[in-house]
């Protein structure tokens, strides 16, 4: 997968959208990472780093023991998780341009990361076999991917549930796999790795609470809608995004539910 294959982008828009939607999937991503082993000390490989969101959160669990590597195929990703560490790191982070399966590192790594990242990969179990020889054997593996089937609301909001949908087609007709979260067991599989442990969480939230989960969905319409356009998913006269935060939290009034994404962990060890 090149740079330009990326489906969002790395548009400065677009480097900001995740640096507010880690505020809200940061916890999930924690808990995935905790349960799944990392801790003090260790080495760990960040695929797919972005922002450096996830490569942040592996240092405050690594410590000033541990040591953490970002790879990202954007120079512009790269550059802006540079500049957010030098001022923030409680470790050693560092990052690196590239395709992690083609790169090459001095030392093995006792756990390999990443957060939605698989689901751009053209053929995902091909790319995580060439990605785990960078793994010490008994390291650890965890991937947090997405399931957008997961998203709805309760009673309905019919903007929020819409949106949702355009979303999903669009990030789908772009190349990425909008299901992958679910499929996880079978991927790690494929890639020749034991069955993973499986977990599902999701961001949920009621009545005026509900909008850092409003904005986790209109943040990415702001990115996403010239290429949604473009496909012929919606049309921007559709969206209306200048109201659509307004229109949503109307819909969900002071009882209504909003439910995010499937938020699906997967993690295991490589054989000894």
């Amino acid at each position: 997968m090149s740079d330009t294959d990326y489906a969002l982008g790395h548009a400065e828009a677009e480097l900001r959208r995740l640096s507010t939607q880690a505020r809200l999937i940061d916890p999930i991503t924690r808990r995935f990472l905790e349960a799944a082993g990392i801790a003090t000390g260790m080495r760990i490989l960040d695929i797919g780093c972005g922002a450096g969101d996830v490569a942040l959160l592996c240092g405050e669990l690594v410590g000033p023991a541990g040591e953490v590597v970002g790879t990202d195929l954007a120079l512009a990703a790269v550059e802006r998780a540079e500049r957010r560490v030098k001022n923030a790191s409680s470790c050693r982070i560092s990052f690196r341009q590239g395709d992690p399966a083609d790169l090459n590192f001095d030392d093995p790594f006792d756990a390999i990361v990443g957060r939605y990242v698989l689901q751009f990969m053209p053929d995902p179990a091909q790319s995580l076999r060439g990605i785990v020889r960078h793994l010490r054997p008994g390291g650890i593996v965890v991937f947090h991917e997405l399931d957008w089937d997961g998203a709805r609301s309760s009673p309905s909001s019919p903007t929020y549930d819409q949106v949702c949908v355009w979303l999903s087609r669009t990030i789908e007709a772009a190349g990425a796999q909008v299901r992958l979260g679910a499929r996880l067991g079978s991927l790690f599989e494929d890639a020749g790795l034991p069955p993973p442990t499986l977990r599902l969480e999701a961001a949920i939230s009621s009545g005026p609470r509900a909008l850092n989960l409003v904005h986790l969905v209109t943040d990415l319409v702001e990115t996403q809608l010239p290429t949604m356009e473009r496909l012929g998913i919606a049309a921007a006269s559709q969206v209306d995004p200048s109201t659509l935060v307004d229109r949503i939290l109307s819909e969900v009034g002071t009882g209504g539910t909003l439910i995010g994404r499937s938020e699906i962990g997967a993690w295991t060890t490589k054989p000894q």
